[in-house]
């Protein structure tokens, strides 16, 4: 055996363990565990009373005021514009039908209308599915809370999940209970949630979805909005109709569940696909202008509560057709008046932006409208060759030729377009079936314009459109805008001759003047539009004809002073000066003052302050406010009928002639202005007045021999044409008895049926004269014509052979007319 084993020694140690006095330890611990739990139950109590203290007041739901939609009225009382922060539209518990009920009781909370606002048994199920959540590392809590939680924690909490928000969700919970009805409960909860894309509340969600109010929901509509309340974010018919479909017809599950729903009818619905009407329905553009004046107006008045959260009900007076008419005339003519400038290579390339697919690409400005013939759209070129192109316009794919494209002044497409051009198109056909299109190459004008038209008896405006197109500029010209009237002042002017002595027949002589203007001390010399002079003319035909001379010399006469007199008299606010060029208006004016002003012929003298709200209540149907037409007398029937009388020489001989064609009692004036910068025409019928404007915002030319008469009349009678077919077919609606059995001859030949005319007042006379010499009219006279006077006024005498020589074109005239016929 080696060395070291034999002398190794086996060592042993031993520990003494202390004596423990189990009794005290066990004291001890029990010590600790009281104190700890009466420290837990002390902070739970302390916490309790702390969250209780901090409670939110639920008696503040009695005067809750939600954000609701303010709503605009036409003058039909059709809904046509809201304003909201919140898309909410408030219902009552009464009108939301059982489909509905039954699909958020049984898919939120079953034992909603049991409970006493917490459901123990939800309670038990949601810690059990929680408890199990937490063990497979998901923090996230599951809920479980009632309708009346969900309020609670909707109207007065925050939405992190925490155990403080849980307790308090609880009690405020009880709260509501205690003080509310289940029935306004129910109601709050309906009213309360946001349901995506703007929409609060069910009956906002089933207009947005589905066009209608949620008494006409069908069973799968009810479901589908039952189920967005859970995530309106995730549950989008339009982000993600899989997942919104899959959700309804969670719905419907839970309502065979729950009693509410045959499983056999259930089956069958959740077969149906999922119907939404499109999201951007309506384009932003209809009364736009109109819009922004009632948005002003109220926000002034209102403030931003009242407009955006306060439900006010806005009854305006904007007639919907008349506006659609407005709209089409002016877009119409201002495309027209810049084609006749040619084609302009300003437009945007999408390939240049980095684009790739253009097929797949989609244009912002098709969001807003719908596809339709006639109508302009934006379009994206795809293929181009000389004589044809092919382009996307939303889902269709448009074919256009180069036979439309002689504006342009190009043989061929490849001169004027590429690939990836954005261009502006108008509609010619579609076929929905094939999803294609024919086209014609159009252009978006740089040209500006207005237009507005008013009810010439209470002074409502039934149109307004302030330019071209609110997206690109929200300048309203229809009432923002001051331009030099040209010659559609004169009526005013030629109105303050007639109350100061001169008639109808009354003669001026047509020659080249020259004037001292009394105010400036500058000589001034005006030269008629047409550089030609007639010698003796009538006052009426002055008018007709718009010469100058004949009115600057009826203005020297009464006085400037005197026509500036009128023109306030007249309602026309802008700033004037009492000077000579105020004849071939010189000074600038809006052209919803000219409007208003012309309506005082029409409208026997009086004036009827032009005004677009009729009243506006609040929520509860209050009235706030009511305007009634205000009207002024302006000048006297007589004089307002004898000008009316004028005019419609105006439209039947005069510069305005081609609006005869529309086979209506008419009148009104146009106006030009140097350079041709302004082109207006002003023109009404009994019942309505109505006016235009085209230029530019920067005072350039509209190109030689761009009047009114050329670009702005166009724009009136389209627009007339429409307002006057409305017309006709309501009158025969109304008297049946006149009509034929072939309507559209009888709407198209009712000129031997008078459905409006002009009133004569009384204290009239007519008389015929000669219309070109004034005088009474002889054997031998050529112009006959009926004129209108005050009785006293009239001709005392017939004319003669040297009374024809004076006027310079009465012969040649007449053989031009005779040549024309």
């Amino acid at each position: 055996m080696p060395e070291e084993k034999r002398n190794k020694k086996k060592i042993v140690f031993k520990i003494k363990l202390p004596k423990f006095n189990w009794a005290k330890i066990l004291k001890g611990l029990l010590l600790v565990l009281v104190l700890g739990m009466a420290m837990m139950l002390g902070g739970l109590l302390g916490a309790f009373l702390t969250i209780r203290e901090n409670l939110p007041d639920v008696s503040e739901l009695e005067q809750m005021k939600p954000k609701i939609i303010s709503v605009v009225y036409s003058d039909e009382g059709q809904v046509v514009k809201e304003f909201a922060a919140e898309r909410r539209i408030e219902v009552p518990y009464e009108k939301i039908p059982p489909v509905l009920k039954q699909a958020i009781v049984a898919t939120e909370d079953p034992r909603f209308f049991a409970h006493q606002g917490i459901d123990y048994r939800g309670i038990l199920r949601a810690v059990k599915e929680d408890f199990f959540r937490i063990l497979r590392g998901n923090r996230r809590l599951h809920g479980g809370s009632t309708i009346t939680q969900q309020l609670a924690r909707s109207l007065f909490l925050y939405p992190q999940q925490t155990i403080q928000r849980k307790l308090k969700e609880i009690l405020v919970a009880l709260e509501i209970e205690r003080r509310f009805t289940k029935e306004k409960i129910f109601e709050l909860y309906c009213n309360q949630f946001y349901l995506g894309h703007g929409a609060w509340g069910v009956e906002s969600a089933a207009q947005l979805y589905f066009g209608k109010s949620i008494t006409d929901l069908t069973i799968p509509e009810a479901a589908m909005i039952a189920g967005i309340f859970r995530g309106p974010g995730i549950y989008s018919p339009y982000n993600n109709p899989e997942l919104t479909t899959n959700r309804r017809n969670h719905v419907l599950n839970r309502m065979v569940e729950e009693g509410f729903l045959p499983k056999e009818q259930a089956e069958e619905l959740k077969s149906q696909p999922l119907e939404v009407l499109p999201l951007r329905r309506q384009t932003t553009e209809s009364g736009a202008y109109f819009f922004e004046e009632v948005r002003k107006y109220v926000e002034h008045k209102y403030g931003d509560e009242g407009l955006y959260r306060g439900g006010l009900q806005i009854y305006t007076t904007l007639n919907q057709n008349y506006q659609k008419y407005a709209e089409e005339a002016l877009w119409k003519g201002l495309r027209a008046q810049d084609k006749k400038k040619g084609w302009r290579k300003d437009k945007r390339n999408l390939l240049s932006e980095g684009e790739d697919d253009l097929n797949k690409f989609w244009l912002e400005s098709w969001d807003g409208s719908e596809l339709v013939p006639g109508k302009t759209e934006e379009a994206i070129v795809l293929e181009v060759d000389r004589t044809q192109a092919r382009v996307k316009i939303k889902h269709f794919t448009g074919l256009m030729t180069n036979k439309g494209i002689g504006w342009t002044k190009a043989r061929y497409l490849t001169e004027l377009i590429k690939p990836g051009d954005v261009i502006l198109v108008e509609v010619q056909s579609l076929d929905e079936d094939k999803g294609t299109a024919s086209v014609n190459l159009d252009q978006e004008p740089e040209v500006e314009g207005s237009f507005i038209a008013l009810d010439v008896a209470t002074g409502q405006i039934k149109a307004m459109v302030g330019g071209y197109s609110f997206r690109r500029s929200q300048f309203n010209r229809a009432t923002q805008a001051l331009r030099q009237s040209g010659s559609a002042i004169k009526p005013i002017l030629y109105t303050a001759a007639l109350e100061k002595g001169f008639t109808p027949a009354s003669v001026i002589v047509d020659e080249p003047t020259d004037f001292v203007d009394k105010w400036t001390g500058d000589p001034w010399t005006p030269k008629n539009y047409d550089g030609e002079y007639h010698g003796a003319v009538t006052l009426r035909r002055g008018l007709e004809e718009s010469r100058n001379i004949v009115t600057a010399k009826l203005l020297d006469f009464i006085s400037p002073q005197v026509g500036v007199e009128y023109c306030r008299k007249f309602g026309i606010t802008s700033t004037l000066y009492p000077y000579l060029s105020l004849a071939l208006g010189a000074f600038e004016v809006s052209l919803q003052e000219l409007v208003s002003a012309f309506s005082v012929f029409p409208n026997k003298g009086l004036r009827a302050r032009p005004y677009f709200i009729t009243r506006i209540e609040d929520k509860e149907g209050n009235i706030l406010e009511e305007n009634l037409p205000e009207t002024e007398e302006v000048v006297s029937a007589q004089t307002a009928y004898m000008m009316t009388y004028i005019l419609q020489g105006v439209v039947q001989r005069g510069t305005a002639w081609s609006a005869a064609s529309l086979n209506w009692p008419l009148g009104g004036k146009t106006g030009t202005t140097n350079d041709f910068t302004d082109a207006w025409f002003i023109g009404f019928s009994p019942s309505l007045c109505a006016g235009t404007w085209v230029g530019y915002d920067t005072k350039i030319s509209l190109g030689n021999r761009q009047s009114g008469a050329v670009v702005a009349l166009p724009i009136w009678k389209d627009f007339s044409a429409k307002v006057i077919e409305d017309k006709k077919k309501e009158f025969f609606a109304s008297q049946p008895e006149l009509a034929s059995s072939n309507e559209s001859e009888t709407i198209i030949n009712t000129e031997a049926i008078l459905i409006e005319d002009f009133e004569i007042p009384p204290n009239l006379v007519f008389v015929t004269i000669d219309r070109k010499t004034g005088l009474l009219a002889s054997p031998n006279c050529q112009y006959p014509f009926r004129e209108v006077f005050l009785p006293g006024t009239e001709p005392k005498r017939y004319c003669s052979l040297q009374d024809h020589l004076r006027v310079l074109d009465y012969y040649s005239d007449k053989k031009a007319k005779e040549e024309r016929d």
